[in-house]
């Protein structure tokens, strides 16, 4: 089992419909590859994790940084793994609306606090996800 955590930052101007078209053909191309992982979108920046099978994984990273919806593309951590992480979800993912962002940061920081860190790439991943929801801006 092969684990990969990127960042990126998303084209100006990306609208809903994007993120839900992104949200999609993630699902669907995940689920064909037994791809798991999650994909967090705040401030203008993306973070995703991947799992399965190496070949796998690489094959959709390598699609992943040809996509013109985001930019500066930075892998932050891959690696072997003995169990995913995310064994759940094709692809999680939330983006929050302004009415609800306050509550999504804070539940998102209490979850990456607690959230079992079993491997590097988890906690790169909780830790980047981190840097964004405190403001923080990614590869800028």
């Amino acid at each position: 089992m092969y684990q990969l955590t990127y960042s990126s930052i998303s084209k100006e101007g990306l609208i809903v419909e994007d993120l839900e078209n992104i949200l999609e053909t993630a699902k669907s191309i995940n689920f064909q590859n037994d791809i798991s992982g999650c994909l967090v979108y705040h401030n203008e920046n993306f973070i995703q994790i991947l799992e399965g099978e190496e070949e796998d994984v690489l094959k959709i990273y390598d699609k992943i940084k040809e996509d013109g919806r985001h930019h500066s593309i930075k892998l932050l951590w891959e690696n072997q793994i003995n169990t995913r992480s995310f064994q759940e979800w094709n692809m999680a993912f939330y983006r929050p609306s302004d009415q609800n962002a306050k509550l999504f940061v804070e539940n998102i920081l209490l979850l990456s606090d607690y959230s079992e860190k079993s491997t590097s790439s988890s906690l790169s991943f909780w830790a980047e996800i981190g840097k964004v929801l405190r403001g923080k801006t990614l590869n800028r």
